[in-house]
């Protein structure tokens, strides 16, 4: 008998990894590509929109880490309409759109999402926005929108660990529409990658064992 008996339980797999490691992985990720695209974007643009940008974000993130993010969002809002191609803008709507899910907005959450997807400038946070847009389709059941999400990440350059996640939401996704050679496809690469999370690779053997059966 399978682990997973409706697709709730399917679903739940996925969002219980992501809510262990999502925002671990953000932060990880915000630190090191505007250590590379905020040099770049200083030294690309005009003194004083640069250093507003820079400035702003500091602030969104410091009070982002003291909880109060709900105080300044407006000032995130502000730089994405301001400065849309800098990646400070992209990295506050990132934040912004984790602080509407903390609060139950998944809508005005997606809409962030989405936001970066389209404007962002910088591949590693587009992915990021990509991926959790995926996740969020799924929780929706919104299978079409999920899968044209996941294709267009498909062309992006991804790191080994990225693919592996975004394997892992694709093979979700294929077993949801009961496309079980897909899934296991799926699952197969997130388990030979060694660059996966180990949790993430347990999850992916887990189901290929289930498929197995």
């Amino acid at each position: 008998m399978s682990r997973y008996e409706t697709e709730e339980e399917q679903i739940d797999a996925i969002k219980s990894w992501w809510k262990k490691n999502g925002t671990a992985l953000l932060s990880a990720v915000l630190v090191v590509v505007l250590a590379f695209s905020g040099w770049r974007y200083w030294t690309n643009s005009q003194y004083v929109e640069k250093a507003n940008a820079s400035g702003t974000f500091e602030a969104l993130q410091i009070n982002a880490e003291r909880g109060s993010f709900g105080e300044v969002s407006r000032e995130a809002l502000k730089l994405m309409q301001e400065s849309p191609q800098s990646p400070y803008a992209a990295a506050a709507a990132l934040m912004y759109a984790k602080f509407e899910l903390d609060n139950g907005k998944v809508e005005n959450a997606i809409e962030k999402f989405e936001w970066v997807q389209q404007n962002a400038t910088d591949a590693e946070l587009k992915a990021v926005a990509q991926l959790r847009l995926a996740r969020l389709y799924l929780d929706q059941k919104d299978f079409d929108k999920a899968q044209s999400t996941l294709d267009s990440l498909a062309k992006a350059k991804l790191s080994a660990g990225q693919k592996a996640n975004m394997d892992y939401t694709l093979g979700v996704l294929a077993l949801l529409k009961q496309e079980n050679d897909a899934a296991r496809s799926a699952f197969k690469s997130v388990t030979d990658n060694d660059s996966a999370d180990d949790t993430l690779r347990g999850l992916a053997q887990i189901q290929l064992d289930d498929l197995a059966q």
